[in-house]
Formats: structure tokens, C-alpha cells, sequence
């Protein structure tokens, strides 16, 4: 979990602005407990420049999970076999992706997490700790789901396909609550009650 519980300590009011929903629950010791979820995202034919593979978790959400990291892998198992190179190509391919992603949550509130197509390596990284979602305060509600959509950015050499990105998503997943059953101005109240919600002066 990023940061440790001193960290979420330290960052609720920053959680409040952005989600008082989840910083209420937060507030009232919700149980949370650590959850991950995988997703491959495959080319298997086109290798072009701007071949778009969409993506999302084949399992429900029956708890909401508060997004914390996405790490991910790339393999090309096929590509440079033979060579005493192999694993130092495999290794550089990973760390240069070349692909752009979007991210967005469908279900009965939809919403996008980045703003178009925003470089991998920018949300996700491929060790874990290094991209600190944390302010971002992305929840999966129940009945949503991720959606990924994947472009490639270079043109793939030909023993590269099959192109695999695999993608995981670490959470903290909120048990026995739904989210959508407190109210947004019923949330900032609770927090401003409990003197939890940043108190703006006016200059």
C-alpha cells in the first residue's frame, strides 16, 4: 500500500476536496483491505502505429476499490530469440513502452481518469511505488468497471507479435459499503462537521 496508513492519515484532507465520499468513510474507519486485479492487453495482428487495443477487468466490482498504483510488464515472447542480446532488449522495450494509454470508469456514474492519451510510463511504472496515485482518489464503485484503451506509438518489428502489456492494478477495497448511497453534499457536510474539510478564507 503507497505511503502506509500515515500517509492516507495526512493526505485525507486533500482525499476530501477531491472525493468527500471516501474520505468520509475513511473518517469513520471503514475496513480496507489490499486487493489486485490484472488485465492483458494483447496485439495479436496489427502492429502500426496508432493500432488501438481496448481493454477492461473481465470480474465484477461488488466492493468499491480505491485505486492506489498500476504497474505493468511488456513481453514480445517471440522477438530477438537467439540472441545473446534477448534479455537486454526485452528489459530496454519495457522500460521505453511506446504506448499511450486511456483510462476511464463506465458503469452507473462514468467519468475519465486522464485527459485523452497520456504516455504509459506516466501512470504506471514497472517496479511499483513510483507512481503515487494517492491524490487522485479514484474509486470503482460497484457495477463499474476500468476501461483501458492502448495505442501504439512506434510501428512493432514483425517477430514482436504477439505484443503483450500486461497491466495491475493494486486497490484498497472498501468492504460492505456503496458509495453512491451517501450523498456528495451529505458528505461535505459530515466532514466540515468533524473538521475534516478544508476551510477556505476568503482574501
Amino acid at each position: 500500500m503507497i505511503g502506509g496508513w500515515a500517509n492516507l492519515a495526512d493526505n485525507l484532507r486533500t482525499i476530501a476536496l477531491l472525493n468527500p465520499r471516501l474520505a468520509l468513510m475513511m473518517a469513520k474507519g471503514q475496513p480496507m483491505a489490499p486487493r489486485s486485479y490484472q488485465l492483458n492487453i494483447n496485439w495479436d495482428d496489427a502492429g502500426t502505429v496508432g493500432s488501438i487495443v481496448t481493454t477492461a477487468f473481465q470480474e465484477r466490482f461488488y466492493q468499491p476499490v480505491w485505486i492506489q498504483q498500476f504497474v505493468y510488464n511488456i513481453r514480445a515472447p517471440q522477438a530477438n530469440n537467439g540472441s545473446l542480446f534477448k534479455p537486454i532488449i526485452d528489459a530496454y522495450r519495457n522500460e521505453t513502452p511506446w504506448i499511450n494509454v486511456s483510462l476511464r470508469i463506465e458503469g452507473p456514474d462514468r467519468f475519465q481518469l486522464t485527459e485523452g492519451y497520456i504516455a504509459l510510463e506516466n501512470i504506471a511504472t514497472t517496479r511499483g511505488n513510483d507512481r503515487d496515485l494517492l491524490n487522485n482518489a479514484w474509486v470503482i464503485d460497484q457495477d463499474q468497471n476500468l476501461f483501458v484503451d492502448a495505442i501504439l506509438d512506434r510501428n512493432l518489428a514483425e517477430d514482436e507479435i504477439p505484443y503483450v502489456l500486461q497491466m495491475t492494478m493494486t486497490g484498497l477495497e472498501l468492504s460492505g459499503c456503496n458509495l453512491r448511497q451517501v450523498g456528495y453534499q451529505e458528505a461535505v457536510c459530515a466532514l466540515k462537521e468533524m473538521g475534516l474539510y478544508p476551510q477556505f478564507q476568503a482574501k
